[in-house]
Formats: structure tokens, C-alpha cells, sequence
């Protein structure tokens, strides 16, 4: 994967504890993962949103997510890397501080990654 310009912050992760939530009036579900004390605001909070008719459907939908972050060694309320595109602030990655462990936020499908099989082309770095 290509990026252009790319960026690296540093934040405290949240919501990994939490179990998905109905979203009203549908049969979905939501699942987020929020960051504080970050050393930009330049990049999101991560919402993801699941088709499912129980709460059973979307645990079993979100468990491995959760396995990837802790094969990672990443926790709720872990000071974390989050690396992340520019030009749009989407998180491409987020990262155990001290650790070659990585997790890819890739179309919602979350895995555990060491940085080299990322395989990220970055042009331009910019850190805060």
C-alpha cells in the first residue's frame, strides 16, 4: 500500500473493554474505539458498524478484532502509535509503543501485523 504523506502520534486508546451496542432502529450493531491525550487531533476516532440480528452475532463478529489488539499487547488505556494518513486523517495502523507489534485498520478487518508485512510505502513522514 502506497501512502503519499503519512503521519505518527501518539495517544491513549479506549474501548477495547466494551462490548458492541445496538444501533437504534436497525439490526446492526456498533463497536468504536476512541483516543485521548493525543499529541494531534489530526487523525479519527474508529466506528465500526456490523449487520447482525443478536448481540451473541456481534460478539462472535468483534472477538477476533479484540484477540488482534491483544496479540499486539495493546490495552484499554494503553498509551499507543497510531499511525495515520495526512491528507484525511484515517488511522492505517496502531501500535504498541516499544514493541514491533502492529495492528492494521484496513476496511474494518483488524490484524495483527509486524510494521514490515504492513507494507506500507511511505513518501513523506511527518511526526507530532
Amino acid at each position: 500500500m502506497k501512502i503519499q504523506k503519512a503521519s505518527i502520534a501518539t495517544a491513549r486508546i479506549h474501548g477495547l473493554k466494551k462490548p458492541p451496542y445496538p444501533v437504534n432502529g436497525s439490526h446492526s450493531y456498533a463497536w468504536d474505539i476512541s483516543f485521548s491525550d493525543a499529541s494531534t487531533l489530526r487523525f479519527e476516532n474508529i466506528l465500526t458498524i456490523i449487520e447482525a440480528d443478536t448481540i451473541e452475532e456481534a460478539e462472535a463478529f468483534f472477538h477476533p478484532i479484540k484477540r488482534a489488539f491483544r496479540k499486539a499487547k495493546i490495552h484499554d488505556d494503553d498509551k499507543v502509535a497510531v499511525l495515520f494518513d495526512e491528507a484525511y486523517g484515517n488511522i492505517i495502523a496502531i501500535g504498541c509503543l516499544g514493541k514491533d507489534a502492529w495492528v492494521e485498520v484496513k476496511n474494518h478487518h483488524f490484524t495483527k501485523k509486524d510494521f514490515d508485512t504492513l507494507n506500507i510505502v511511505i513518501s513523506s513522514l511527518k511526526v507530532y
